[in-house]
């Protein structure tokens, strides 16, 4: 059965190469959606393409908020003092902030002030002031008791509770009584990612106790835009928050902020300004303002997903860019374990996998980056600029790239390495590389014109009989090391070898125009090396003198890999290879070492004297073939042999 195993194992490997590929990108999708220390590697990815997308994009509109600072300027002697503040300080600064829609005091009072009721009263009067509470971890059982109440009981499910476990719980620590019951409230906890960039909110959580409680940028929301607290807590259990016309997707109970902008995208005042009435009154009007710590010290510094001033980024700015999401329904939707992108990055790495395998070597690169490139680099972009959400990015870039990459290395040098594997063996360095250039020189069977030397141990299976098995394989092994070197020393194809006998082609690969005549000169060159084999073993008792003969034939011949799916061999067949093994047969008969047809002796044009042995019947062959020997045609060892021996 004729095959081509470099095509047929080329196609194997192609085909075994998708499916690594569909493994691989399954192998990712899944260790993304699966809960792990491999979900590092994905968040390194998202989070960095997360950021970047904030670092590049222009500020968003977050004019109706303003920030009261408690900065450096207002803590010095000559304005408001030391830090912490008397409360009649923050009483005075509501004053001046009366015509503002909501303010939102980012400080936390959990201790008694003998003027908390010259703050309370202050509270009261404005009427949309919210205050920040806190969580902290206690022992179970030391909870302190709530003086102000949430949203309600959390009856209903997809409100993230509290932490609590058998010895450890969160409480929530409001403001002193007397403030907590003359404000609205909020806390002002969240949790940063692994990386320490604070990404997310949980707009609602429940205490130990079930009563939902809502974050302080949510609670400034609520009082802006007039929302119910009970229609809120039934849309977040629902898993969105139901904000006028809009509805913000939550993930696991949290919500990604949308950050208007970097560092001061909110406009900062000096809280000492407005308390000395050096601000005018307009700057707040139907403004949402909160009032918070940004002076050096206060240790209220929340890194944000802005590369630029090493993401320093404010915690009442913070809590500033949560209301303004919360308001604007601009919040990105996390669908990082959405099935339909896990689906996405299963396909596209199957692709790429695919078209890495199946295009030409040449275009393989340049097809595997360019889907890269196309389809999975830019989709974090195109989900938060068009989708508004952020999608499974690791998953899919990696989904995509690990293959590619795999795939390319596997692909790339291929045919080349499948052609060192089939032939390295059977031909010398020069044709192999001419071969690894041009892999189609051996991709399909072809008939061709080629020169076919055989060759035989004259008396062999005597001398096999007399001597050890050993001592016999390594004569043997000598001597068709020899006769090896001699035919790759004229570029030959060293088809097999057949016992002590040695079949051999030129022109194996149809790149040989002079292959007549480097046939005949590999073969002198064969009966030159055992004449010097000969003379290094004469005298040893564990060698042998040894004769051989060889047939040389010119003609056409069906070239190209022969044999089962499992074991092939790049080969001739036909009635020239036929000739060729019983022109070597003729040797015994007519005591020659060596034999030429006349249609290789046509070819050598003169170049070599030849003698004519006559005419003879071949076995299979219709017509009689005129045969010949050389005379004084020595062959060149060109000193491999005496390298050897010295």
């Amino acid at each position: 059965m004729a095959a081509n195993s470099l095509g047929g194992a080329v196609r194997a490997r192609r085909v075994k190469g998708v499916q690594v590929a569909c493994f691989t990108a399954l192998v990712i999708v899944v260790m993304r959606f699966v809960a792990g220390p491999q979900q590092r590697l994905f968040s390194l990815i998202e989070n960095f393409a997360y950021d970047s997308y904030f670092d590049h994009r222009a500020p968003r509109d977050i004019s109706d908020f303003v920030i009261v600072a408690v900065d450096e300027e207002s803590l010095k002697p000559e304005h408001l003092g030391r830090f912490p503040w008397d409360r009649a300080v923050y009483a005075r600064l509501l004053e001046r902030l009366g015509g503002a829609k909501v303010v939102g005091i980012d400080l936390l009072f959990p201790e008694p002030s003998a003027d908390d009721a010259v703050l309370a009263a202050a509270v009261r009067q404005h009427g949309r002031v919210v205050l920040a509470a806190h969580k902290r971890r206690v022992a179970r059982g030391t909870e302190l008791p709530l003086t102000w109440h949430g949203y309600g009981q959390a009856t209903t499910p997809g409100v993230p509770r509290a932490y609590s476990d058998a010895r450890l719980t969160d409480e929530f620590v409001p403001p002193v009584p007397v403030l907590a019951q003359a404000a609205g409230m909020g806390y002002v906890d969240i949790v940063p990612d692994a990386d320490g960039v604070y990404r997310r909110a949980m707009p609602l959580m429940a205490s130990p106790a079930d009563d939902v409680m809502p974050h302080f940028g949510l609670e400034i929301a609520r009082l802006a835009l007039g929302l119910d607290r009970a229609q809120l807590m039934h849309s977040a259990a629902s898993g969105a928050l139901a904000v006028r016309n809009a509805t913000l997707p939550l993930a696991g109970g949290e919500m990604l902020i949308n950050y208007a902008g970097p560092l001061q995208t909110v406009k900062y005042v000096p809280a000492w300004r407005v308390v000395a009435g050096q601000e005018p009154a307009e700057t707040f009007r139907d403004k949402i303002v909160l009032i918070g710590p940004t002076a050096a010290g206060l240790y209220d510094i929340r890194p944000a997903p802005f590369t630029r001033n090493n993401r320093v980024f404010f915690g009442v700015e913070t809590n500033a860019n949560i209301a303004h999401t919360i308001m604007a329904g601009e919040t990105l939707r996390n669908n990082t374990h959405g099935l339909v992108w896990g689906i996405y990055a299963l396909v596209l790495g199957a692709l790429v996998g695919w078209a890495v395998w199946y295009s030409d070597e040449k275009q393989a690169v340049w097809l595997g980056v360019g889907l890269v490139t196309v389809l999975a680099l830019p989709v974090f972009m195109v989900g938060v600029m068009w989708l508004n959400q952020v999608v499974p990015y690791g998953a899919i870039l990696l989904g995509a790239a690990v293959p590619m990459v795999w795939a390319l290395y596997e692909r790339l040098g291929l045919e080349k390495r499948q052609i060192a594997d089939q032939f390295g063996t059977y031909v010398s360095p020069d044709v192999l590389h001419e071969l690894e250039r041009n892999p189609e020189l051996v991709r399909q069977g072809q008939r061709r014109e080629v020169t076919l030397l055989f060759s035989d141990v004259r008396g062999s299976t005597a001398i096999a009989e007399k001597m050890p098995p050993d001592v016999w394989i390594a004569q043997l092994n000598e001597y068709l090391s020899e006769m090896s070197d001699a035919i790759f020393a004229y570029d030959g194809y060293l088809d097999k070898f057949m016992g002590d006998g040695i079949m051999a082609l030129w022109n194996a690969f149809g790149n040989q125009p002079d292959h007549a005549e480097l046939a005949t000169k590999a073969a002198a060159q064969m009966l030159e090396r055992l004449k010097l084999l000969n003379e290094a073993w004469e005298g040893r008792k564990d060698r042998v003198p040894l004769q051989i003969g060889i047939g040389l034939h010119t003609g056409e011949a069906i070239i190209g890999n022969v044999g089962s799916y499992r074991r092939a061999q790049y080969t001739a067949i036909g009635d020239s290879v036929n000739s060729a093994s019983r022109i070597e047969a003729l040797t015994k008969e007519f005591k020659a070492q060596l034999i030429l047809s006349e249609t290789l002796a046509e070819r050598l044009a003169g170049r070599v004297k030849l003698v004519e042995l006559g005419e003879v019947e071949l076995k299979g062959r219709a017509e009689p073939l005129r045969v010949y020997k050389p005379e004084g045609y020595a062959g060149e060892v060109k000193g491999h042999f005496q390298q050897k021996e010295k």
